[in-house]
């Protein structure tokens, strides 16, 4: 089994401030994803990494900043996940869940004590992220998360890793009771979970839920 952590999005940002917008900053956008082969169902293909790091200009020379970021969704323990921000040097600022399903929470408990950032996930969700019934650890045979969430979003609130990178969400339930998907603003990135799938979108009915 291979795994591996593949760049899926690499893209320059500009942000404008000042009454005319005389003040620009530039950010190299890098999103990566966390990949198993041959692909297996479970925890290991929902964990996504996405990091700024800001280009200044010094006399013509591009000279790079540090990197910040957020991990979207630690279904995974696997140890190749941290060996990469380390690798790269890269200060992971929040860890965002989409929601609260076991291929995306189960890595929650490594992840929060290896990098001691706040969790967040949505309020609807997150009241139930102990309840197996909700999460169907389970289903799976999983244990119980031990490590409590940190901020419970409603929808459209927003979080900013500095001033200039804004994350907004957008609650999207139906694949759960609170599933969100996760803009990065000023971008065209969403970043959706299991609310849309390649053959449409998706709904849990394993409760009864319509």
């Amino acid at each position: 089994m291979i795994h591996d952590i593949k760049k899926v999005y690499e893209n320059t940002i500009i942000k404008e401030k000042g009454e005319n917008r005389e003040e620009q900053k530039e950010y190299i956008c890098r999103i990566y994803k966390y990949l198993v082969t041959p692909k297996s169902f479970g925890v290991k293909e929902n964990t996504y990494i996405c990091y700024f790091e800001e280009i200044v200009n010094d006399q013509g020379n591009n000279k790079n900043k540090k990197k910040i970021g957020i991990i979207i969704d630690p279904g995974s323990n696997d140890e190749e996940i941290y060996e990469f921000l380390k690798k790269e040097n890269i200060e992971i600022k929040y860890i965002f869940l989409t929601h609260n399903h076991p291929d995306h929470i189960a890595g929650l408990d490594n992840a929060k004590e290896k990098l001691n950032v706040p969790i967040v996930i949505s309020r609807l969700d997150g009241e139930n992220i102990h309840d197996k019934r909700y999460t169907m650890m389970r289903l799976f045979r999983l244990k119980e998360l031990e490590c409590d969430v940190d901020i419970m979003v409603e929808h459209l609130e927003e979080i900013k890793i500095n001033d200039d990178i804004i994350f907004k969400f957008h609650l999207t339930p139906g694949h759960s009771l609170g599933s969100i998907c996760i803009e990065i603003m000023g971008t065209d990135i969403l970043f959706v979970g299991d609310t849309i799938f390649k053959e449409g979108y998706r709904k849990n009915r394993l409760f009864g839920w319509k």
